[in-house]
């Protein structure tokens, strides 16, 4: 065979190559675990962005849900004569379980931020929204008192309330004078005597609009004391068995309303009212106070205009549930969601917020509430504010 023909043999590797490159190349496959295996742990580990099982149970660490806004109506009455005589907020406290207030507000209520304008020589009543603007007016007149919005409203004229009331005996309500009626010719006559007064269904709404001795605004307080006496009778009446048996079989909002209320109990609320310069107007600490105890989750007023506030109990503790959401509601946020913390035993209460532009409102809540601040860029974009109650919360209540 040529020379040309042989097929020379390659040259031996240099040792250092011959081992140097199966070392180094197992050593990149196990670093390549390493890292793996350390990359997959931290996803699996983090919280950012994290995707977990749902938790469904609403005493287990880490349940949160998305509030349901308070059911309520508000309740106008007009007499015959298509005059406002009676206004009525009505919530429910549990749709399940029952339960409810009722407040009476006076027809002569002053609005607030109406004094002096929209056509107002003083300041705009409902009395006066009604005869302008009929049940939207007084609705929206209702929710600038109160600094809440009512999921529905409903307009009772006499037959209606006869409807309503009449499947149950006359309501007594406790007099301490006689209400006196003067016809056209002059001559007197007793409406409702003094003591406890029987008052049938058919003189629901004269009851309701039955002018006082006194003053205009004295006046309204004294018709709204007998209102109210005329409620916590009605709402006694129904209570207990099926309260549906005791309203009409109608297929209404306030009916079932009312029948769902008064599965439980039931308080008429004090009046948070008081005669000043004239006028009637809310004691505003007092109002607040009723409004909260009546609205655990309301509906905002304006929605959007105040922070939205996830609020997390961290102390693993139910009974602070209450209190720190009366504490955030007073503080005059936007609640929509509650739950709790990831884990028990959380120490300070604070106020997390995501966006720097939010920092003021996060320490103006936290300073209402007693708490810290912190920024979080990666907190849950749901709602504005997150606020993690802490076991300091009670301590300082």
């Amino acid at each position: 065979m040529s020379a040309v023909g042989r097929r020379r043999p390659n040259p031996p590797l240099p040792n250092g190559w011959k081992w140097g490159f199966p070392v180094l190349a197992a050593l990149l496959a196990i670093w390549g675990a390493v890292l793996l295996t350390g990359g997959l742990t931290t996803v699996l580990d983090s919280r950012r962005g994290e995707t977990r099982e749902a938790v469904t149970d609403p005493s287990a660490a880490g349940f949160e849900a998305f509030v349901e806004q308070t059911w309520s109506m508000l309740v106008a009455t007009e007499d015959a004569s298509g005059d406002l005589v009676q206004v009525a907020v009505v919530a429910a406290a549990d749709r399940s379980g029952g339960g409810g207030s009722v407040l009476l507000i006076p027809v002569e209520a002053s609005i607030p931020g109406t004094n002096g304008s929209e056509g107002c020589e003083t300041a705009c009543r409902l009395v006066d929204r009604h005869r302008d603007g009929g049940l939207d007016a007084v609705r929206a007149g209702t929710a600038s008192i109160l600094d809440v919005q009512v999921t529905g409203a409903t307009l009772l004229t006499p037959a209606r309330w006869e409807s309503l009331a009449g499947a149950v005996e006359p309501v007594s309500v406790m007099l301490g004078d006689d209400l006196v009626a003067t016809a056209a010719d002059g001559t007197s006559v007793v409406r409702f005597p003094a003591g406890s007064a029987p008052v049938s269904a058919t003189d629901v709404v004269d009851l309701f609009g039955f002018p006082g001795v006194d003053a205009a605004a004295a006046d309204g307080l004294e018709r709204l004391a007998r209102q109210q006496r005329w409620w916590g009778g009605w709402m006694d009446a129904l209570a207990g068995g099926d309260p549906r048996e005791r309203l009409p079989n109608l297929e209404l909002d306030v009916i079932d309303l009312l029948a769902t209320m008064s599965g439980g109990q039931v308080r008429v609320l004090p009046a948070p009212w008081v005669v000043e310069g004239g006028a009637l107007v809310a004691d505003t600490a007092r109002l607040t106070d009723l409004v909260v105890e009546m609205f655990p989750f309301p509906i905002p007023r304006v929605p959007g205009l105040r922070p939205s506030v996830r609020l997390l109990n961290g102390t693993g503790d139910p009974s602070v549930d209450r209190p720190s959401r009366e504490a955030v509601l007073r503080a005059g946020v936007e609640l929509a969601v509650v739950g709790n913390y990831r884990n028990d035993g959380v120490i300070q209460t604070r106020v997390i917020h995501r966006d720097p532009a939010l920092e003021a409102a996060a320490e103006a809540l936290a300073a209402a509430i007693g708490g810290g601040v912190l920024f979080d860029q990666y907190l849950s974009p749901v709602t504005d504010l997150t606020v993690v109650i802490g076991a300091d919360f009670l301590l300082r209540g």
